[in-house]
């Protein structure tokens, strides 16, 4: 055809910045480059002059996801469609006249910009590892309609054929992919000194159950009075990276409330740590996640509307060549353990066990101070940095903290402190406090890297072509708030004042180098 259309990007991925949010947007901008060429057909000697009235151009950033699970079966959902017009009012006319015998086809750049929205989860593959692309894609489309007016240079197998077919002509530019990657927003002020996270830790006062784990074989219990009385805070950094090898983890526990007799009886004698990750597959849209953003219609929503670059897997399930099993079953659930296999999570306190007996006794004429009364666990819990298994949904890797409305990761950090108690009759009992704490893992950019500037280069030097801008301008949540109201480091102070100086007359004159200042434009 003699017409053809090419979907350029600045970039082919997206960086979103900050957590998600629908009151934000994201700038995609590009061209759609329309082509014209002169084709040489029979009957023709030479090639002729081509023409073509472009119509319409429309440019569609689309996203969705698709969710291919054994028990829950395929699911698919429509995230976004945006549609932007890149010929407004007259439609355009294009020839390639004094061009007809070149071998590159004439081009003309339609530049178009699209806001993304700031919810929209990132690109990710997931579910059964045997359906490849599953999971959350986003892509371009472009569609151009157009005539070929009827002119004195039409040919005369082009005039015999016009009248049998359509003059209007559709065509669709070739899909063009766009990866989402979301960043988070690394704090300015670094974290602190004892911890190795570049986040900030989060504190939690901890609200802990008691019970049995499986390694205590006795019956009995210690009584709950007693394990009320124990205190507990944790911290843990709000963010995890990506790339961390290992989470800080600090324990505050206090028993203030526990009488001299119960001090001693009670010990702690180790705490046990793990790091899970739970993937949930839904087949249904989340009612949270509707409520809460902006997903299109059911009107635009498979089977009424067919998702563009659909999974080839989904016209086995219209057709009725596979079955769900499980028909009633809306979800499904993933976890397993960020540890290594030889990692048991175990930690021994040392000493005795008898972490409360610091606290003033009693009687004891020495007064402490609050801070004195908290018995403190600090240690690094490691991660493991690659998959060691591989299950129905493919490798367990680790993936970044994101709710979408088929597809959810959350990560908990699960905290066991074994307690041992003895009876007044002498028995020994042993019982743990269980309690977990929410953690999120996040992606954050890499650090862009100045050029040195003490170097000296000798004779010409030749420039290398530089990135694209898009990748070297901060985001805007960077330098904004989300009213719009600019965000300014007052950590920089001001200059100092300094009053101006009197002069004797209201008249100035610029002198030399400041004329030549001016003069420059």
């Amino acid at each position: 055809m003699p017409v053809s259309i090419d979907i350029v990007p600045f970039s082919d991925s997206l960086e979103l910045h900050g957590e998600s949010d629908f009151s934000s947007a994201f700038s995609l901008a590009g061209h759609v480059s329309v082509s014209l060429s002169s084709p040489l057909l029979m009957f023709q000697r030479r090639r002729s002059t081509t023409r073509a009235l472009l119509q319409s151009l429309t440019v569609t950033f689309e996203g969705q996801s698709e969710v291919i699970t054994p028990d829950i079966g395929y699911a698919p959902l429509r995230l976004c469609s945006i549609t932007r017009e890149l010929v407004n009012g007259e439609p355009v006319d294009l020839s390639n006249e004094g061009h007809e015998d070149s071998d590159k086809p004439c081009s003309w750049n339609v530049t178009f910009d699209i806001p993304v929205p700031g919810w929209l989860p990132t690109t990710s593959t997931y579910g059964d590892h045997g359906a490849v692309e599953a999971g959350t894609r986003y892509a371009l489309y472009a569609t151009a309609t157009f005539i070929y007016p009827e002119d004195g240079s039409s040919s005369i197998f082009s005039s015999f054929c016009s009248p049998f077919g359509c003059r209007t002509h559709t065509i669709n530019a070739p899909m063009c992919p766009v990866t989402l990657a979301r960043f988070a927003e690394v704090p300015s002020a670094p974290s602190s000194s004892s911890s190795t996270s570049v986040f900030p830790m989060s504190l939690f006062i901890v609200d802990a159950q008691s019970g049995q784990d499986g390694t205590e074989t006795n019956a009995k219990t210690i009584p709950p009075e007693i394990l009320k009385k124990i205190q507990v805070v944790a911290s843990i950094p709000n963010a995890i990276t990506m790339d961390e090898t290992s989470v800080p983890l600090i324990l505050r526990l206090q028993g203030s409330e526990l009488d001299c007799s119960q001090r001693e009886r009670l010990r702690i004698t180790d705490f046990t740590v793990d790091v899970e990750q739970i993937e949930t597959y839904r087949s249904t849209t989340s009612l949270d996640y509707v409520a809460r953003y902006m997903v299109p219609p059911r009107a635009q929503q498979p089977p009424c509307c067919p998702l563009r670059n659909a999974h080839s897997v989904h016209t086995l399930y219209d057709v009725g060549l596979l079955m769900i099993p499980y028909p009633s079953k809306s979800s499904s659930t993933r976890s397993f353990s960020l540890f290594d296999p030889s990692n048991s999570g175990t930690y021994i306190i040392s000493g005795d066990g008898r972490i409360f007996s610091h606290d003033s006794p009693e009687g004891d004429a020495t007064t402490r101070s609050p801070s004195e009364n908290w018995y403190v666990l600090e240690t690094d819990v490691p991660l493991a940095q690659k998959p060691y298994q591989l299950d129905w949904a493919g490798p367990r890797i680790r993936r970044i903290s994101e709710n979408s409305p088929l597809f959810t990761v959350c990560h908990m950090m699960h905290v066991g402190l074994r307690c041992v108690y003895e009876q007044p009759d002498g028995e020994v009992v042993c019982e743990r406090l269980h309690f977990s704490l929410p953690m999120q893992l996040v992606r954050v950019a890499a650090p862009l890297t100045s050029p040195a500037t003490d170097c000296t280069v000798d004779g010409p030097v030749e420039l290398q072509k530089s990135a694209s801008y898009s990748q070297n301008l901060p985001a805007y949540s960077q330098l904004f708030y989300s009213n719009g109201e600019r965000k300014i480091d007052y950590s920089t102070p001001l200059p100092l004042y300094e009053p101006p100086q009197s002069a004797s007359s209201s008249s100035f004159t610029l002198d030399q180098s400041d004329d030549h200042r001016k003069s420059i434009s």
